[in-house]
């Protein structure tokens, strides 16, 4: 079964608390870094193919 590390922060930003909570599968394919670059290069594809 996958296991997953769970991470839980805590965070002030002027008069409101946010509560980050955050896991980690040890499954995954590609760290959340990853996978964001290739969403945004993805839009960025999409929006020149759009543009032209």
């Amino acid at each position: 079964m996958d296991e997953m590390t769970i991470c839980i922060t805590e965070k002030v930003i002027g008069d409101t608390l946010y509560i980050i909570e955050s896991t980690v599968s040890s499954a995954a394919k590609e760290t959340a870094y990853d996978k964001l670059k290739r969403m945004i290069l993805n839009d960025i594809k999409n929006l020149e193919m759009k543009a032209s």
